[in-house]
């Protein structure tokens, strides 16, 4: 069984379109480690599959994420050219997480990732330990802007696990009166706080009128909003 999954940090732009960091939730299935390590997938979905060939351009970088429990997370990152036209080259990014045990010669698929340059970047998947919690950032950021936006996931062990962030709905709703976010704060998940601008209505795109700084909280895999701080910038 493979669940999609669209949490977290919505990429708010000017435009108001959104972009999401949209991962898979793998069953866990056990696949040799020789293949996980050597073999880049089809580029026919779904993700990970080797039933057909992978792109003859694909080049896959593998490497050991994080350890607990005697138990090891590696990465699977692959990359093949896209098939959208542009000026730039631009490629089709994939990452996907195995989790094994010293010595042994399987390991079994955890959660997948996949962008098109196209569209979005993928940067490569980053663990952190937060509250002795094993975290996941997906990151993706609109090609050709700086606008990003994340996907959470708690590993543990055998498992994979969503965290459903309301970060910007909180900020969205201490604000005062009048002012709204349009475009994502930038957050920095090491020190669990972050800043950015709030607009008041009738502001221009390019001119907010007001900061804010903020402090989050992560329990029972639902990242918080804890202070926030709003300051109005000088005219």
């Amino acid at each position: 069984m493979i669940r999609r999954i669209t949490l977290s940090v919505t990429i708010v732009v000017l435009a108001w379109a959104g972009v999401f960091a949209g991962g898979q939730i793998l069953n866990g299935a056990p696949v040799s480690l020789n293949k996980a390590q050597t073999w880049c997938v089809s580029p026919m979905g779904p993700v990970p599959n080797w039933d057909t060939p992978a792109h003859p351009e694909c080049k896959l970088v593998w490497r050991t994420l994080a350890e607990q429990n005697g138990r090891i997370l590696y990465s699977a990152r692959q990359a093949w050219p896209s098939r959208s036209r542009s000026a730039e080259p631009l490629r089709v990014l994939t990452e996907v997480l195995y989790e094994g045990i010293p010595g042994s010669r399987v390991v079994r698929r955890l959660y997948a990732v996949q962008e098109d340059e196209a569209h979005v970047h993928l940067e490569p998947l980053r663990p952190l330990t937060i509250g002795g919690a094993t975290i996941i950032e997906s990151k993706v950021c609109m090609t050709g802007t700086e606008e990003c936006g994340r996907e959470l996931v708690t590993w543990t062990d055998g498992r994979i696990e969503t965290i459903d962030d309301h970060t910007v709905a909180e900020i969205r709703a201490r604000l005062p009166k009048g002012y709204d976010l349009k475009m994502n704060p930038e957050i920095d998940l090491g020190s669990m706080s972050g800043s950015g601008k709030a607009w008041k209505s009738g502001d221009g795109d390019c001119c907010p009128s007001a900061a804010i700084e903020f402090t989050l909280r992560l329990e029972a895999r639902e990242l918080h909003l804890e202070e926030l701080k709003f300051q109005k910038l000088p005219a």
